[in-house]
């Protein structure tokens, strides 16, 4: 279960980490405009639990790069014929956890731990949803 846990944890921060971009936009829109809605609908609770962080410009433009650095080495591995689909996957997850930990210094104490909270409050909603068939 504990192992669950944690690549429930993984994936959903690789997940935050692949919508910045669209929170940057989403922020740069009224709230209530047709088109966030939209994205907000779109994207679920993603949108959710990096809205509320009030992140700087500076903050956006680190953890962008930090993303883009993500990408790049996940790109290498997928493309890596010389590991195994279990080598890859254990690759990936050591990425999307050392990327997590890096947008966590990016950001200001109240920040992270609004940011676990939210991580958290996703995990537990997802848990409550049936397994996604593959």
């Amino acid at each position: 279960m504990n192992r669950i846990s944690k690549q429930l944890a993984i994936t959903a921060s690789f997940m935050l980490l692949s919508v910045f971009p669209a929170l940057s936009y989403a922020q740069n829109n009224a709230p209530d405009s047709t088109q966030g809605q939209a994205m907000h609908e779109k994207h679920g609770d993603q949108n959710a639990m990096l809205a509320n962080l009030n992140l700087t410009d500076n903050q956006k433009a680190q953890i962008k790069q930090i993303h883009e650095g993500m990408r790049s080495k996940a790109e290498t591995v997928k493309n890596d014929s010389s590991l195994s689909a279990d080598q890859k996957e254990a690759k990936i997850r050591d990425l999307r956890r050392d990327t997590h930990e890096q947008v966590k210094k990016v950001l200001t104490p109240d920040q992270r731990k609004q940011f676990e909270e939210n991580m958290r409050e996703h995990r537990d909603s997802k848990q409550q949803q049936p397994p996604a068939s593959k």
